[in-house]
């Protein structure tokens, strides 16, 4: 089951007809996740034989660069599963699979209902767009930042409706080929087609340009239609071939993008959405696995991905899909509705999340036209535009928390927009929401929560951990994470510790983990507010990561650690799972603003720890030279070491 200044959505679009044809395996293509400091030639010259078969395997291309991802082929007359086999075993090799062919989701046109009822309907069976408009347009988040869609497969941009909301990368320089804003892309000015390795991402077919439109076709501008918001930037990224290496490479530019959290809104883009309109029917998400985790890695960037499942009908559930069977919490997996509110393709209880209108929606098409068409690839980006939306609401708390806690505002607004939805026709029990979206219905409900968004209370700690800490260079070593043995998802909740006030759950990125230098990560580590008055009581919880300086950052890998609770005087605890924890010896004012505590520096007042040296080292529970010695836990009690049941 699925868990219950720029801002960008990105609107993974195609051209062409339905194909009817199944999923299927590319022979002699496999995809490879590689450890960190790995290369693939050293695959490649391993598996030159496999089972005694020359394999002709070459490194094809460079699939996405920050999650380390490859293209491998080889002579097909090599049986593919043994293949895919030894590149699994290698030691180098993280994650392998086979890539795929996929397929749009786009079925003809039906010209019955020729205006815009998704936003507008008598009869009430449109998501409420003009009473959200009442409230924001969309454009701008409440602190300014612009806002800005990407659309896969690029779009008609001279279109009247479409034009003016077109996105430029203002920091790159055209065609002097130079990458002017050091973000790995030249020359990337109108976004990015990785097939042609440029920018030339122009596409005059209507598929792509219709999706556009349902996101952000220009309003109130005495012209054609409106999208989900009448002012939103769109940034094209063509996803060229169909296959699971091309929706990699398409999914990298936002991702890449996203990196405007890392420099403060200096650099990149505010990516708040993705939406996809392909993928593979009757798949299973096992045989994907690099594909369904991207979107966990685009989620702790702050990126929540839309996709459209498959214009059948479906339980999907049953028969699997690609990529609406991811279970990520990040991933919005989209069916179709009807102006009677009624779902017109697949379903699944507990893998399709929401039903949106996409059948005989009006919106704009190829060479400045307009065209009634029909699709889940139209109820998709339709959500998409409405997540946008949503971050463009009148709530200050929503747009910092995007800033401080990415991955949290995401599932804020994932949150309010299944909150949001309206249990009409035959919705209810077959999707996961059970109903159709209500851009107003969500839209209010941040509102009404604004106050619960704000990271009111930040911390950043510094602690060093015994069985890490190298003297000689004072900073702790990152074994495990060059052994890839760091999770990107926090370990603490399967380890049985509880969760308060919002924590648990916390993912990074494989970014995050390939950094290396002072600034590596060493482990997760547990951060707690405390009670000032009974230090026992845990007031919030963050699972954060650890650095070899011993700074402790957000799951983002930069910034502080944030809790949601209110400004005030609370203990700092630190907690890892095979060392003794360390908590503040008084309590410490906090605010917004991440308040430095160095438990490095026997300056600071330490409760339930001992100085070592000049340095604070949290001691090891299985040292055997500390076997015999008693330490006080953060309870105030005295404590034998004793060999930790999670080490």
């Amino acid at each position: 089951m699925k868990y219950a200044a720029f801002a960008l959505v990105l609107a993974c679009c195609s051209t062409g007809s339905v194909n009817a044809q199944e999923h299927a395996t590319i022979p002699g293509h496999v995809l490879m996740m590689l450890k960190p400091g790995a290369t693939p030639e050293a695959v490649t010259r391993d598996l030159a034989l496999v089972n005694g078969m020359p394999t002709a395997v070459v490194v094809d291309h460079e699939v996405s660069a920050p999650m380390r991802i490859w293209l491998l082929t080889f002579d097909t007359n090599v049986p593919q599963a043994a293949m895919l086999e030894a590149v699994r075993k290698h030691p180098a090799v993280m994650i392998a699979q086979n890539d795929h062919t996929i397929q749009e989701r786009i079925v003809p046109n039906d010209t019955q209902f020729s205006q815009r009822w998704h936003h507008v309907d008598a009869q009430d069976n449109d998501i409420d767009s003009d009473l959200a408009w009442n409230v924001t347009t969309g454009g701008t988040t409440a602190n300014g930042d612009a806002i800005v869609v990407c659309v896969v497969e690029g779009f008609d941009r001279a279109h009247a409706d479409v034009n003016a909301n077109s996105w430029v990368n203002t920091a790159e320089i055209d065609n002097n080929g130079i990458d002017d804003d050091a973000n790995g892309y030249i020359d990337d000015v109108n976004g990015w087609n990785p097939a042609a390795n440029n920018d030339n991402t122009l596409f005059t077919g209507g598929h792509g340009s219709s999706c556009a439109g349902m996101v952000g076709a220009r309003g109130n501008n005495s012209a054609g239609v409106a999208g989900a918001n009448w002012n939103v930037k769109m940034m094209p990224v063509r996803v060229g071939a169909l296959t699971d290496a091309s929706v990699i490479s398409s999914y990298t530019y936002p991702l890449v993008q996203r990196r405007w959290n890392s420099t403060n809104g200096a650099q990149g883009a505010f990516v708040v959405a993705t939406s996809s309109s392909w993928g593979s029917r009757r798949a299973d998400p096992d045989d994907f696995p690099l594909w369904c985790n991207f979107y966990d890695t685009l989620g702790a960037a702050g990126i929540l991905s839309c996709g459209a499942t498959t214009n059948s009908n479906f339980n999907v559930d049953v028969v699997g899909d690609m990529p609406t069977a991811c279970d990520s919490p990040f991933m919005i997996s989209v069916t179709a509705t009807n102006s009677s509110d009624e779902r017109t393709f697949s379903y699944g209880a507990t893998t399709i999340d929401v039903g949106a209108p996409g059948e005989s929606v009006r919106t704009t098409t190829s060479s400045g036209g307009y065209t009634t068409t029909s699709g889940t690839s139209f109820a998709t980006p339709l959500t998409a535009g409405v997540i946008a939306l949503l971050y463009s609401a009148p709530c200050s708390g929503l747009a910092t928390l995007a800033k401080t806690d990415p991955d949290g505002a995401a599932l804020a607004v994932r949150q309010a927009l299944f909150s949001g939805v309206e249990q009409v026709g035959n919705l209810p029990g077959t999707i996961f929401t059970g109903g159709r979206i209500n851009s107003n219905n969500s839209l209010q409900y941040i509102i009404t929560n604004c106050a619960s968004y704000s990271p009111a209370t930040g911390v950043s700690p510094k602690v060093f951990l015994e069985g890490a800490y190298d003297s000689g260079t004072g900073l702790m070593r990152d074994n495990w994470r060059s052994a890839s043995l760091v999770p990107l998802l926090e370990p603490y909740t399967a380890l049985g510790f509880s969760n308060v006030a919002g924590g648990g759950g916390e993912t990074t990125t494989a970014p995050v983990l390939a950094t290396t230098g002072a600034n590596a990560i060493v482990d997760w580590v547990r951060v707690e507010l405390r009670s000032n008055t009974a230090p026992h009581a845990v007031l919030a919880t963050r699972n954060a990561l650890l650095q070899r300086d011993g700074d402790i950052v957000a799951a983002n890998g930069t910034t502080g650690v944030f809790f949601n609770v209110a400004p005030g005087t609370y203990r700092v605890a630190v907690r890892h799972r095979n060392h003794l924890g360390v908590m503040t010896g008084t309590g410490t004012a906090l605010n917004a603003t991440p308040v430095t505590i160095n438990f490095t520096s026997p300056a600071t007042a330490t409760y339930g720890t001992e100085a070592q040296g000049d340095r604070w080292l949290l001691p090891r529970l299985v040292d055997r030279k500390y076997s015999a010695r008693w330490q006080v836990d953060l309870r105030g009690r005295e404590q034998r070491m004793r060999p930790d049941p999670y080490a």
